[in-house]
This record gives structure tokens, sequence and C-alpha cells, in this order.
């Protein structure tokens, strides 16, 4: 098949690809990454490309999402169009991906050492023509360690280790099995890393496990992302592609390998004395990290190919680190309540909690875990796209240019991160902004926006900034001269009602669970936001847009990363993975979709107003 050559600007970047290959793809090989919230499946409509030259007709999805004008101004999807010639294209700047504010700190935490691996200096008595014991079984029995295995690698290195060391090693062991046997006394060299691989970001903490602190800390963009940001579109990736899991897995090995290299050179260490490594994430990341199939996650009854928790060598995995470390993958609970939330119960000792806690983690999808009398209960809810922006006609992850937070009084203020100029709004600055325009009377309780010619009572420079848009009323947040495309920032109807949805989504998760141990919210003493959705959201904008039961705000609080934190105490201590493993076997999943009440709390939950905690309607029928 004949190749053609696509231009990018303004990167002044040129790439040749088969003929009728997507922009989307060209770009990717140009090293150029696009906003593909719906994994390239033209629904979005965020990786809008301009085209300089003659391209194929559009796609109905293109038509859907651009309409007429924009296409007519030579607008395009770059996942949709696919080039029969030689094309320049032009990639606005809102259209790429930018690196995302990743949270990596949680609710603090002291770290028990009592880790999985230990190094022990042994002197080994060297051979004599009297003793005919072999090396191995000289090593361990001068280490204390008659009984520990080893591998057939490290068997067919030893004997010259001990030789050229002059008998003068360092063992390193994990239960019985001995890992490695270094020259010298190398015991002060033992380090650890934990992962919290999410959907959107992945975090790395490298752990010294002698002296039970953190040494370095990394991030990065899981590069996943490229096949799509949410889990169903890559299930679908790795379901219809031959080598789409292969290239998945490559995926996230190489970025966990390059956070592995950046902690290692801020810590001035070398990753052969990485000895150990634990992750969290929810279920299908470890799938895809495991390379297991994740297509029956999809499809009903959503089983795993498994739940328990996994004690693999590194290399198995793939990391860069010594070659003979282990990789502990804490267990999950069910098809979309994974290990993450398994560490957010851990971190926030949810397991050990007399008192009605809740625990909500909102990231791409909405995990929520209720504790109550030793009980412990939790749920999924589909309601991350709308808050990570996926839904929203001008949202966005948590990126430089993203609204974060809004305030409306006689006129609209607001603040973006980084404090750069307008690309889009995140989902606190979201919660925020709907919370804001309900409580100044442009939305009300149903959650309707009014129209331009229902702005009466309104202060003048809110009424002014109501307008019609293409899909019905619309609030100007920001201004054409506020943002970096020039053309205003508006809130939609439409993202109303999909910012309804989700929350709905998230408020009757919690009743469901709150009635599964028969209590209400008036009993909870605590509301834990996890992740960094919860991490920023003000809690009095949660509570005015009925996310979360009205209780005392004193109630609500924020711990950060606490799936990370999580992992970091299974890395530091082997009685925190018992732990982990002892209740996430216990944990009772509810499935929301098979409960009758459900549909009626979920209408219930879509009022745009605070909830006052006690029974719901739909309790009681």
């Amino acid at each position: 098949m004949a190749d053609i050559e696509i231009r990018f600007l303004p990167d002044k970047l040129r790439v040749r690809v088969p003929v009728g290959s997507p922009i989307l793809e060209a770009a990717q090989q140009a090293g150029i990454t696009l906003e593909t919230p719906c994994g390239g499946e033209g629904r979005c409509g965020k990786c809008r490309v301009k085209v300089r030259d003659a391209a194929p007709p559009p796609t109905a999805e293109e038509t859907q999402a651009l309409g007429a004008e924009l296409l007519g101004a030579g607008f395009r999807l770059a996942c949709q169009c696919r080039p029969r010639s030689d094309l320049t294209v032009y990639i606005p700047p809102a259209s790429r991906q930018l690196q995302q504010s990743i949270l990596s700190e949680g609710v603090a935490h002291e770290l028990a050492l009592d880790p999985a691996v230990v190094k022990q200096f042994v002197a080994v008595p060297a051979p004599v023509l009297e003793d005919q014991r072999g090396d191995r079984e000289r090593l361990l029995a001068a280490a204390g360690r008659p009984r520990a295995s080893c591998s057939l690698a490290l068997l067919r290195e030893l004997g010259r280790t001990l030789r050229a060391a002059d008998w003068q090693v360092t063992a390193a062991f994990a239960g019985d099995r001995l890992l490695a046997v270094e020259p010298d006394d190398t015991t002060a060299a033992l380090y650890g890393i934990a992962f919290d691989v999410g959907t959107t970001t992945v975090v790395g903490y490298l752990l010294d496990l002698i002296a039970g602190r953190q040494v370095a800390v990394a991030s990065d963009m899981n590069a996943q992302v490229a096949h799509g940001e949410d889990v169903i579109s890559r299930i679908q990736f790795a379901t219809d592609n031959p080598h789409g899991l292969e290239l998945l897995r490559r995926d996230i090995v190489g970025v966990l390998n390059g956070i592995i290299g950046h902690c290692c050179r801020r810590a001035g260490i070398d990753a052969r004395h990485i000895y150990d490594a634990a992750m969290v994430g929810n279920t299908c990341m470890t799938h895809l990290l495991l390379g297991l199939p994740p297509g029956q996650l999809a499809v009903m009854p959503y089983v795993p190919v498994i739940t328990a928790a996994r004690d693999l060598l590194a290399a198995e995995v793939g990391l860069a680190v010594n070659a003979a470390a282990r990789c502990y993958v804490l267990p999950s609970i069910a098809g979309f309540v994974g290990a993450d939330t398994v560490g957010v119960i851990l971190a926030a000792d949810l397991d050990r909690s007399r008192e009605l806690r809740i625990a909500i983690d909102i990231g791409t999808n909405g995990e929520i875990v209720v504790a109550a009398g030793g009980r412990l209960v939790a749920c999924s809810t589909a309601a991350g796209p709308a808050f990570e922006g996926a839904t929203i006609s001008r949202g966005m992850r948590a990126t430089a240019g993203a609204i974060d937070a809004v305030s409306i009084g006689d006129d609209v203020t607001f603040t973006t991160i980084d404090g750069a100029g307008v690309r889009g709004i995140c989902g606190s600055g979201l919660i925020d902004a709907v919370a804001e325009m309900r409580r100044a009377g442009v939305v009300d309780d149903t959650g309707r926006m009014r129209s331009p010619a229902q702005a009466d009572g309104l202060p003048p420079a809110l009424a002014r900034r109501l307008r019609e848009g293409a899909a019905g009323a619309e609030f100007v947040v920001a201004s054409q001269e506020q943002t970096q495309n020039g053309e205003p920032l508006t809130i939609t109807s439409r993202d109303v009602r999909q910012l309804q949805l989700a929350k709905g989504a998230i408020y009757s998760g919690i009743e469901a669970l709150l009635d599964e141990v028969g209590a209400d919210a008036s009993q909870v003493e605590e509301i834990l936001l996890a992740g960094a959705f919860g991490n920023y959201v003000k809690r009095e904008s949660a509570v005015a847009l009925g996310l979360v039961p009205a209780v005392p705000l004193e109630r609500i609080r924020s711990i950060g990363n606490a799936a990370g934190v999580g992992a970091k105490l299974a890395l530091a201590s082997r009685a925190a993975r018992e732990r982990a493993q002892d209740f996430a076997a216990r944990v009772e999943y509810i499935e929301l979709s098979a409960r009758p009440d459900f549909h009626l709390r979920f209408a219930e939950a879509m009022t745009m107003a605070p909830l006052a905690p006690g029974k719901s309607k739909a309790a009681g029928r």
C-alpha cells in the first residue's frame, strides 16, 4: 500500500503513513499526543484539527461533533479523518494533551517497617578438603537459613561471586527464598518502590526500607490514554486488536520504568538496589499490567481473571530493577472495585473502624466504601467521565489552563491551574461553577438553566452571560479575551445534565450502601474524599449540589492519594499485606444495577440541591 506524507503545524513535523490512516495515528507516530477521551471513537469531538489541504468527505461522527460551520472552516476530527493524499494539518492548542497536575501525596501515615525483602551480611567459611558442602549450602548455613531456596540463575553465578568477594557477601531474602548475593556489605542499600497505577495518571514512591522513609516520588501520564481515556475503551482496544493487549502492557510498563529511572536519579541510587515493588490500580489496570485478557470485565457478570493478591518476580512484570526483585500486586475486590480501593481502605484504616464512615474515590470511575461496625461494603459507579471532562463541552483534566475554582457574586471570578490562560474547565471547577450558578439563581434545583429571556432578577453582569447556544441555554464563565483559543468558555444545559447524571450516580451509590448496612447519612461520622478530585473539590460545593450528604462540613475530609499511601504501606510491611488480603476477602461488593430500587434512588439523587441526611423514599418502598 502506498504511503502519504502528513505535515503537522506549528510543530513542523512530517511523517509518512499508509494511505487511509487516521490523522490521529500519524500524530502519535510524530510524538504528538491529542486529547482523545472517547478513545478515538469520534464521540467527544476533542481531537479537533484544522486541515489545510483537500481531505475526504466528513464522516457521520464528524458531522455530528463539529457541525457545518466548523467543517466549512476546515476543522476535522483526527480520529476520523483518513486522508488519501499528502496533507498539512494544524493542531490547535486546545486539542493537545497537556501534562496533568498529578496528586501524589495522601493522608499522613506512619510506615511500620517489616519489609518482605531483607538483607543480611554473611561471612561464609571458605571451603576446605574436610568440608565438602556446596557453595549454596555453605552460604545458607552461615546465614542461619539452611532451608532457603534459590533460582538456577543465581546458582550459576554463586561460585564466582563468593570467591571474587573473598567469601564476604550480602544475601537478600524474601521469606524462605534467597533472591540475590552481592559482594561485600551492601545491607544499607535496600529500597522498594510503590506504584499507584491510575487510568489517567501513574505515581511512584521510592522508599528506603532500612530507614523507613520516602526518598523520591515521580509521576507521569498513563501512556495508554492514546488508546482511550476510560477502561471500557481500553478493554475494547485490547479485545479488537490482535496485538492490542501487548501494546497496552508495554505502554504501562514503559511508564513504570520511566518513573523508576526518575526516582533513582533524584535519590542518587542504582536501580539494582530496588528489591521489592508494590502495586495498586483498578482491576482493569492490573489486568493490563500483567497481560491478562480484560474482555470479560466488560460483559456481565464482569468477573476478573483473578482478585487475589499476586506475588511475582519483578522481571516477569518487566520492571527495570534488581533482576531478582519481587513485585506484589494488592488484591482486588470485584471487576470494577480494584486494588486501588483496597489501598484506600488500608490507608484510611476503614477495616479497623467501628464508626460509620464513607470513603469516596472519584476518578475515571467512582468507588465507594462504607465501613460500619466491622463490616465493609463497596460499589462502583460510572461517574468519572464528567468529573474528568470527557462528557463536558469544554471539560478537561486538571492541567495548566483548566478553571479549577469559580465564585459568583454580582459577576463571575475564577482561577486556573498555574494561572494560565483558560483552556477549559476541570472537575472541581465544574462543581464550583454549577453550585454557584444554582446559588445565584442561574440554575434551579431541577438542573434547568434560565434562558436569556428569563434573566429578570439576575445581576446585570450575570444576565449578560446567559445566551442561546446550539443546544439551548448557555452560561459564559470566561470571555473570549480570557481564553487561549479566543472562544468564550460556556457551561451548557447539556453540561449541567451530564453533571447531574454523574453526581446522581455517586449519591445513589452512597445511599444504597448505607441502606445495606441498615443506616442513614445522619449517622455518618466521617466522609473521606480520596483522589485528585476529592482533594481539590470544595466541601461546600459538593454538599450544595448533593454530591455527598449534607452532613456538617467538619465531617468531610480530603485524604489525597490514599490509594498510593496504601501501596506504600504494603511495600513497607508484610503485616499490611496480610491485613489487606484479609479484609479484601470479606468486603461485600454490591452490584448497583442488580438492585431493584437503584433507579428510584438515582432519580431522587438527580436534584441539584443539598440532600439532607435520612432514609430515602426509595429505601422505604
